[in-house]
């Protein structure tokens, strides 16, 4: 998973967000359907939750 700005992100850490609007990038290395939990914390501890799930559209049927 990686920010708009290069960032790479790790599993499990914050990251401070420098603007309103940004854009995350996810490039999976898997044939297998991958579910990405995402946190989103305001400066008063407010907490919103938003999951993804993707399967690799990459058929390459013989």
């Amino acid at each position: 998973l990686e920010m708009d700005n290069g960032t790479v992100f790790l599993p499990n850490d914050l990251y401070p967000l420098e603007k309103e609007t940004f854009r995350l990038y996810y490039t999976s290395a898997s044939t297998d359907q991958q579910t990405i939990d995402i946190y989103i914390i305001d400066s008063f501890g407010q907490m919103q939750q938003l999951s993804f799930s993707f399967n690799n559209g990459n058929d390459k049927s013989e």
